[in-house]
This record gives structure tokens, sequence and C-alpha cells, in this order.
């Protein structure tokens, strides 16, 4: 039982980390190659996990359950709307001259992108907020959002093929760009919370 336990526990994490698709059916052989053990102990570990409501069965495949995701998901976006709001109040004081220009580069990319190309659209929003989080002028919240990014960033590209284009979520940044320039950190941060707040919807529906 100690077995199964430790291997729920590990499936769990990778769960938590979203090493593992929230949406499409759980790869148990995928599971037993990473963890290096046995379909059978894997499959007692799921059926551990759906008792605490983690993993649910449908049509014989395991899915993870869609409240689970649904609260990881809105954890990550807690603390990131709060510390993406922090990062442009200090971009606001601290941005460049050449910041500002590799951003409006970004912006003008952005114009020459496909409606619908959701794909190149999401790569667009990372650089934007990348590019933010340097302007910030702190190395460390720089780091936890590039962290909280990556999260979001795997969440996304998991719902990517059933979202409706993303486009009017990323000309958000043009306002939140000129707010920067301006060095009005509050409405920087208003701006960015409410486009953070926009796109967490638009996944969630999706879930």
């Amino acid at each position: 039982m100690e077995r199964v336990e430790q291997m729920s526990q590990a499936i769990k994490q990778k769960i938590l980390d979203l090493e593992i698709d929230p949406i499409q059916p759980i790869d148990e052989k995928a599971l037993v190659r990473v963890t290096e053990s046995s379909l059978t102990l894997v499959q007692q570990a799921l059926e551990r996990l759906a008792a605490d409501g983690v993993v649910v069965k449908q049509r014989g495949r395991w899915y993870v359950a869609r409240a689970v995701t649904i609260s990881i998901m809105r954890e990550i976006f807690e603390v990131r709307r709060e510390l993406e709001g922090m990062c442009v109040r200090f971009a606001a004081e601290r941005i460049t001259p050449q910041e500002i220009a590799q951003i409006e580069q970004l912006l003008r990319e952005l114009e020459r992108v496909k409606e619908g190309d959701n794909k190149a659209l999401l790569s667009l929003d990372r650089k934007f907020h990348e590019r933010m989080y340097e302007a910030s002028g702190n190395r460390f919240l720089a780091r936890a959002l590039e962290e909280m990014y990556t999260l979001v960033y795997r969440i996304s590209w998991f719902a990517l093929d059933r979202m409706d284009s993303v486009r009017s979520n990323v000309e958000e940044h043009r306002a939140i760009l000129d707010a920067v320039k301006k060095g009005d950190g509050r409405r920087a941060e208003e701006l960015i919370q409410q486009h953070i707040s926009h796109f967490q919807r638009m996944v969630e529906s999706l879930l």
C-alpha cells in the first residue's frame, strides 16, 4: 500500500505541475515509462486519486477532474494578477527607451499575424510579458512571473485548438504599454489585471 501511496502522490504532483494534460485522457503507459513502474501500480494509484476526487474515469479512460484543473488555474491567476500589477508599476518608473522600442516592435509584429493564428498570437503575448518583466528592473519578480507564465502557457496550449481568436486579448497590450510609457503605474496595473482576468475567463470556459 505504501508503494501505491507514493505513486499516487507522484502522479498528483505531475497534475499540479501541469505535466499531465488536464483536458486529454491520461496516458497510463507514459506514466509507467516516466515513473519506471508497472501498469498495475499506476492504475492502483489512479484509483486512489479518484477516491480523493483528483481524477475521474469516463468511458474507460482516466481524466484529471475538471474541478482540480480549475482550482489550479485560479490559484495561479490569483497570484499572477497581483505580481503582474506590481511588475507594470515598477516598469512605469524604470522602463528604458530601448525596452519601449522592443515592445513597440512586438506590437508591430502583431499587426502582421493572420486572424485565428492563436499559436503566433500567444507567442507574441509571452514575449510582451517577458519584456515587461525585464522592464520591472527586479530579477526576483521577473523569475517568479516567468514561472507563473510557463504554467499559464501550458494550460493555454492544451486548449489552443478550441479557442476563439485571442487577438482582442493580445491587442490589450497597446493600452498597457501606453500607460507604462506615460509613467502611470496605477493605470497600467488596472489594465494588466483586466487583461489577465479576461484571458482567465476565456481559458476557464474551455476546461
